[in-house]
């Protein structure tokens, strides 16, 4: 029997129940069982020919930890792979076998692995990469109502519970999405700011009837669906199409992140995420704005806005007049002739009208390499094109040319 026949035994004899004796979910069994075969994948990509899973030692587990921080895992992404190794070696008779990152990783200052709820770095699909638009094809592929709750994720900021137990007709207040259902039992209006976001909340409700929830009412094999099965259905799904921690560093709760980021570009204002500083505006209207997306959220508080785009700090002094400038210049001379394509009619006036705003702060370039900036703003609304606020883009474009600065190294 091969190293992950024996896993896999042991998962099946140990995931489905909790270190308290109770019984785990069917998507928590499921997050161990995908983590630790990530994790035994690892050691065998590493060079160690284990046989047995159950002969894992201190030296696998410093080497797993080195090679996460090489790679520039999260402290708390190695933080989750740990918490699977520690409760797999509590089921294999190993119990105190591992210890935290700081025992593996001696010469890393503390500070690099303190796991903080403060985002040091963008949790959104965009930022690390993926194609949102081409995700929700994806999804709308394998199960149409699944590419649907994608959808309204990116454009709505919807929690998981909250998306499955929407009734899209009775959601729709024009102008504004009626979250009910909500954790907490606070209910939220979420601006419908966008075309794209009118243009989802139609199309959902083409796809849905005027009296139904978004979640499965229905299995596979013809029974009734819960709650439960649609949340382990959703995940199950997740996974189909590569999206977790183990695969792809996000998981579906990163579009509630996206959703936060996008709501503060929408603003005026760049998140820490996406290279934002705190003097981007006065500290009175930084902290208006984040209490407004912190609303949008389903929160309260300001502060929570960290937890999804990053903290401001406590810095007040206003950048100086010309940051935006230079970002922008420094991308557009990047962008080449390869990347640049001709504007369409269609888009015409709205690139001349994002021309304009960066004359006014004294840049002066191609206007296909402004469109080039606008489209990859665009994907972070999972489309090609979003038509431009009426009011201020820049906020937009700057952190459009500081993730292409990025990507660029």
């Amino acid at each position: 029997m091969g190293l992950f026949a024996i896993l896999n035994m042991i998962l099946a004899a140990h995931a489905h129940k909790r270190v308290n004796g109770k019984q785990a979910s069917e998507r928590t069994a499921e997050a161990a069982g995908e983590a630790l075969r990530a994790i035994f994948g690892l050691l065998v990509e590493l060079g160690y020919r284990l046989e047995d899973p159950r002969n894992i030692g201190e030296k696998h587990i410093k080497a797993l930890c080195v090679e996460w921080h090489r790679r520039n895992r999260a402290p708390k992404t190695i933080q989750g792979y740990l918490s699977h190794l520690r409760i797999f070696c509590g089921w294999i008779g190993k119990k105190g076998l591992v210890k935290d990152a700081y025992y593996y990783l001696p010469d890393v200052l503390r500070e690099d692995l303190h796991v903080t709820t403060v985002a040091k770095r963008s949790k959104s699909w965009a930022e690390v990469g993926i194609d949102v638009g081409a995700k929700v094809a994806e999804a709308m592929a394998l199960d149409w109502r699944f590419g649907l709750m994608i959808m309204v994720q990116v454009a709505f900021g919807l929690r998981l519970m909250e998306v499955l137990q929407m009734q899209p007709w009775k959601c729709d207040k024009g102008d504004k999405f009626a979250a009910y259902k909500t954790k907490g039992g606070r209910p939220r209006d979420i601006d419908i700011d966008t075309p794209v976001q009118r243009a989802v909340m139609d199309f959902v409700k083409s796809r849905i009837g005027k009296k139904e929830y978004l979640g499965w009412s229905v299995k596979k094999d013809g029974s009734a669906g819960s709650l439960a099965y649609s949340r382990g259905h959703y995940y199950y799904l997740m996974g189909k199409i590569g999206i977790n921690k183990v695969m792809a560093e996000v998981t579906g709760h990163g579009l509630r992140a996206q959703f936060a980021e996008n709501a503060a570009l929408l603003r005026d204002l760049i998140p820490p995420t996406l290279g934002g500083t705190p003097g981007q505006m006065p500290r009175e209207d930084l902290d208006l704005t984040r209490l407004q997306v912190s609303e949008l959220l389903g929160h309260s508080r300001k502060s929570i806005t960290g937890a999804y785009y990053g903290s401001f700090g406590r810095e007040t002094k206003l950048d100086s007049p010309g940051r935006a400038k230079e970002v922008i210049e420094r991308c557009l001379t990047m962008i080449g002739a390869d990347r640049m394509h001709p504007i369409a009619n269609d888009r015409l006036t709205q690139c001349v009208c994002l021309n304009a705003e960066l004359m006014a702060i004294h840049v002066y370039d191609d206007p296909r390499k402004v469109q080039v900036l606008w489209e990859h703003h665009s994907r972070r609304h999972g489309v090609e094109w979003i038509p431009p606020s009426s009011g201020s883009n820049l906020a937009a474009l700057e952190a459009a040319a500081i993730s292409l600065l990025r990507a660029a190294g």
